[in-house]
């Protein structure tokens, strides 16, 4: 779904997002020069589903005030580093996980390492991207 801003240029929203695609698009006042932002990560595709399935007001207020680009980022940046931190505390509080880099068994390693990922990304989901 687009939604578009309020405030348009040459008859064309100045700002707008597609939740499908999680493209931020940004009309330049001066030249009506268009720029695209298009953001990869999982976590600003499930935030902009769930915004726009639960508080579709809340995210055409940031898309009007033309603060959806900054929003994101942002998001995108603070989920990034708190699934780093949460992975940290779990992998150091693991002692498995700990047992098996000390004796180099780098399948087990993996294994645990990715499942740990997991885990720290569903609770920071949670907290942060469902919300």
């Amino acid at each position: 779904m687009v939604f578009n801003s309020k405030e348009t240029i040459f008859g064309a929203p100045v700002w707008s997002v597609d939740t499908d695609t999680q493209t931020v698009t940004h009309k330049k006042q001066k030249k009506g020069r268009i720029e695209r932002y298009v953001f990869h990560t999982d976590q600003i595709r499930y935030h902009l589903h769930y915004l726009e399935d639960e508080h579709p007001e809340r995210l055409q207020k940031l898309v009007n005030d033309g603060e959806i680009y900054k929003y994101l980022d942002d998001l995108d940046t603070k989920v990034t580093d708190a699934v780093c931190r949460q992975t940290e505390l779990l992998m150091e509080s693991s002692k498995e996980y700990q047992i098996a880099n000390e004796v180099g068994n780098l399948y087990k390693v993996g294994a645990i390492g990715n499942m740990l990922r997991m885990q720290a990304r569903r609770a920071v989901f949670d907290a942060m991207v469902y919300v």
